[in-house]
């Protein structure tokens, strides 16, 4: 795994926290709905989350314009 790649999940993980703690947040002043304001929530920010970080890893894993990736030549 790259540094890029790295750097990546680090701030994706301190995304999907800060999704989490804001849902809860958002929760806490119903308590009577705080599972359905937290659903409601969290979940369509945490599909956006990880759909995100799949295309960022997808083009973070992908070779840069111009280089070969084919076998490497015959040194006879």
């Amino acid at each position: 795994m790259s540094s890029h790649q790295k750097i990546v999940v680090v701030i994706f993980d301190l995304l999907l926290l800060a999704e989490l703690a804001f849902s809860i947040y958002l929760g806490r002043h119903d308590r009577e709905e705080m599972a359905g304001i937290f659903l409601r929530t969290f979940v369509p920010l945490l599909v956006v989350t990880v759909i995100s970080y799949q295309y960022a890893m997808r083009k973070l894993n992908r070779p840069e314009p111009g280089t070969e990736t084919g076998p490497a030549p015959d040194q006879n």
